[in-house]
C-alpha cells in the first residue's frame, strides 16, 4: 500500500500531466480562448465589486450625521446666503447636517471602483504575461510571448474562485455582525474588524486558487516553453510564493 505522501506526489503528477496535455491540445486558437478568459474573469470581477456595494447595503443599515455635501460651505453662505440672485442661496437654505444611511454610503462608494475592475485586471494579464514570459526564457524556455500569454490568461481564470469566495465570505462576515458604531470612523473599524475574521478562509482559499494556478503554469510552461518540469515547477513556484505573500499582506 502506498504511502500517504507517495500517493500526494501521484496525484500532483496526474495533474500535471493533465495540464500539459491540456495546453498541447488547445494550442489551435488557443489565443482567442485566452482572451476570452481574461475578459470573462474582468466582467465578473466588475460584478463583484457590484456585489460588494449590495453586501454593505444589505447587511449594514445604520444612519449617522454628517455635512451636506450639496450645502456650500459657511463661509460662502454669509457671504452669498442672503442675496436672492446668487446662485448659493438655495443651496444655503439646505441643513447644514443630514442623516445618511452608512449601508447606501459604502455601495456608492464602492461603485468609484468599477473602473478599477475593468482595466486591472487585462492590466494584471499583460503584466503577469511578460514577466512570465521574462522567467521562462531566463530558464531556457522556447515559447513564444504569445504561448505566455495564453498561459497566463488560463491561471488568472483560476481567480474566479477566490472572487466568489471573497465576495461571499465579506457578505457573511458582515451579516453576522451588529455595526453600532455612531461615527464613519467608527464603523469603518468595526466593518474592518468585522472582515478580518475571515482572513484565515480567505487565505485557504488563496493557497487552493495559487496551487491550481501552479498546475497550470507548470503544464504551460512544459508544453509551450519545453521546460523540465523540475525547472517548470521552481519557476511557476517563485510566482506562487509572491502570490501567496501579497495575499497575506
Amino acid at each position: 500500500m502506498p504511502s500517504p505522501l507517495a500517493a500526494l506526489f501521484g496525484l500532483v503528477s496526474h495533474l500535471l500531466d493533465r495540464s500539459r496535455d491540456h495546453f498541447r491540445d488547445v494550442r489551435p486558437g488557443s489565443g482567442a480562448v485566452a482572451f476570452g478568459l481574461v475578459v470573462l474573469v474582468t466582467a465578473a470581477t466588475t460584478l463583484g465589486i457590484v456585489g460588494l456595494g449590495v453586501a454593505f447595503d444589505a447587511t449594514i443599515d445604520t444612519e449617522i450625521t454628517v455635512d451636506n455635501p450639496d450645502r456650500p460651505s459657511e463661509s460662502t453662505c454669509e457671504r452669498f446666503g442672503d442675496d436672492d440672485d446668487s446662485v448659493f442661496a438655495e443651496q444655503c437654505d439646505q441643513p447644514e447636517r443630514i442623516e445618511a444611511n452608512v449601508g447606501e454610503e459604502l455601495r456608492s462608494a464602492t461603485g468609484g471602483y468599477l473602473g478599477y475592475g475593468l482595466i486591472g485586471v487585462p492590466i494584471w494579464w499583460v503584466v503577469f504575461s511578460v514577466v512570465l514570459h521574462a522567467g521562462a526564457r531566463l530558464a531556457g524556455g522556447t515559447g513564444s510571448v504569445g504561448d505566455s500569454f495564453v498561459i497566463a490568461g488560463w491561471a488568472i481564470a483560476a481567480e474566479l474562485l477566490r472572487l466568489v469566495a471573497g465576495v461571499a465570505a465579506i457578505w457573511y462576515a458582515l451579516a453576522t455582525t451588529t455595526v453600532e458604531g455612531t461615527t464613519i470612523e467608527a464603523i469603518a473599524n468595526e466593518v474592518v474588524a468585522a472582515i478580518s475574521t475571515m482572513q484565515g478562509p480567505l487565505l485557504a482559499v488563496s493557497a487552493v486558487v495559487l496551487a491550481i494556478q501552479w498546475v497550470l503554469v507548470v503544464g504551460g510552461l512544459e508544453s509551450a516553453h519545453d521546460l523540465e518540469r523540475d525547472t517548470a515547477g521552481a519557476v511557476a513556484g517563485l510566482f506562487a510564493v509572491l502570490g501567496f505573500l501579497m495575499a497575506a499582506i
